[in-house]
């Protein structure tokens, strides 16, 4: 930790603790329901048992981004019972719900549940990983681009109005372990 100076003349605090991916635990679904904000906190509730139900079926898995104990990112990755739209007959791990506290985007938080992602896809035999990005969000349309995805299919139906976007798994190791 240390004390800076800013910019404008203040004083910052600059913190050294690191940011740990780790499976999500169903005890902190209230917390990871949070991530998305105030409003539909009982429809994410839903949502979040729902994908407990499935990691304990080992149909997906949750993956937090830990800054000192708490939770300030999640995604969740879909490894079995994948539309085959989706899978386009590649071996995929279908990565969704990346959301990050807006105080710790920019900051790689994103990119590292993503790697985390594409290194558990690996271990389970996935060639590929593929994203459903909202059709407005050009933003992050933009960023997985520069990740090395690539639009590949397009659907409106009950998830949403959806781009699709996949890429070979990344070949750099990531140092989180998620088992």
């Amino acid at each position: 930790m240390g004390l800076e100076r800013a910019a404008d003349g203040g004083h910052q605090i600059r913190i050294d603790v690191p940011v740990t991916v780790r499976a999500a635990q169903v005890d902190e679904m209230r917390r990871l329901s949070e991530l998305w904000g105030a409003s539909g906190r009982a429809s994410r509730l839903r949502l979040l048992r729902r994908y407990f139900r499935e990691q304990a079926d080992g149909v997906q898995r949750g993956l937090v981004a830990d800054f000192n104990g708490n939770p300030i990112g999640q995604l969740w990755v879909r490894l079995r019972h994948i539309d085959p739209a989706i899978e386009a007959g590649l071996a995929v791990a279908y990565v969704h719900t990346l959301v990050v506290m807006p105080e710790f985007r920019r900051l790689g938080v994103a990119e590292g549940l993503v790697r985390s992602a594409s290194a558990l896809a690996t271990r389970r035999g996935c060639t590929h990983v593929s994203i459903g990005v909202d059709r407005p969000n050009e933003a992050a349309r933009r960023l997985y681009a520069k990740w090395g995805f690539e639009r590949y299919y397009e659907s409106f139906d009950l998830r949403g109005d959806l781009v699709f976007m996949r890429r070979v798994v990344f070949e750099a190791p990531v140092p989180a372990q998620v088992r």
